[in-house]
C-alpha cells in the first residue's frame, strides 16, 4: 500500500514539473523582445510574429494540461492576446472561463474581462466583476486595488460615486504608499472635474 501511495505522489509531482515546464516555454516566448536577432536570446521582428507564437504556444499548454492551474494561466494569456489584437470574443470567452473557474487567476481574469467590457462601453458588467473583487478580495486582488479600479471606471459616468469608493478605502490600507499614491492620484482627477 505504501508503493502504491508513494507511486501516486511521483506521479502527481512528476506531472505537475511538465506543466510547469510547458508553461514556462510559453511564458519565454511572452516575455521575448522584439527587435533585430540578438545572442543573448530569442527576439521577434514583429509585435505581430511574436504574438503569433505566443498565441500557439499558450493553445498548447491549455489543450495539454486544461483544468489545471498552468492550463488556467495559460487561457488568461490567451484572453489578454486576443484582446490586444481585437479578437473581443475570443477574448472574453477565455476571459471568462478563466474568471469563472474560481482559480488563483480568476481576479486578474475579471480584471481584464473588466478592462474589455469598459472599452465595450459595458459597463454595468464592468462594474459587476470589480464589485465582486471588493467584495472577495484576493492575495493578488486586495480590497483596496479593486475598489482603486472601481473608482477610475465609475469616475467619468458617476463622479459622486467614485469619490465614495475611494472614500471607503480602509483607513489600513491607505497607509501602504501604492494604495495611497492611487487613491490620492483619482481623488485629484475627480476634483478638477
Amino acid at each position: 500500500m505504501l508503493a502504491v501511495a508513494g507511486g501516486i505522489w511521483w506521479y502527481s509531482v512528476s506531472q505537475r514539473a511538465i506543466r510547469e515546464q510547458d508553461l514556462a516555454a510559453a511564458l519565454t516566448i511572452w516575455d521575448a523582445p522584439v527587435g533585430p536577432a540578438s545572442p543573448y536570446g530569442k527576439t521577434f521582428l514583429t509585435q505581430d510574429t511574436k504574438q503569433q507564437a505566443a498565441l500557439k504556444a499558450f493553445s498548447d499548454v491549455l489543450a495539454k494540461h486544461s483544468g489545471s492551474r498552468e492550463g488556467f494561466i495559460a487561457q488568461y494569456y490567451l484572453g489578454t492576446i486576443k484582446a490586444q489584437k481585437s479578437d473581443t470574443k475570443g477574448a472574453e470567452s477565455d476571459l471568462r472561463l478563466v474568471a469563472d473557474s474560481g482559480s488563483e487567476v480568476s481576479p486578474l481574469a475579471k480584471i481584464a474581462l473588466a478592462q474589455l467590457y469598459s472599452g465595450e462601453k459595458k459597463t454595468a458588467e464592468a462594474q459587476g466583476l470589480l464589485r465582486s473583487l471588493v467584495n472577495s478580495p484576493t492575495d493578488l486582488v486586495s480590497k483596496a486595488q479593486a475598489q482603486i479600479l472601481l473608482a477610475q471606471l465609475d469616475q467619468s459616468a458617476n463622479p459622486k460615486e467614485s469619490k465614495a469608493v475611494l472614500q471607503s478605502i480602509d483607513k489600513s490600507d491607505r497607509e501602504r504608499p501604492a494604495v495611497t499614491r492611487a487613491a490620492d492620484a483619482l481623488s485629484g482627477q475627480l476634483a478638477a472635474k
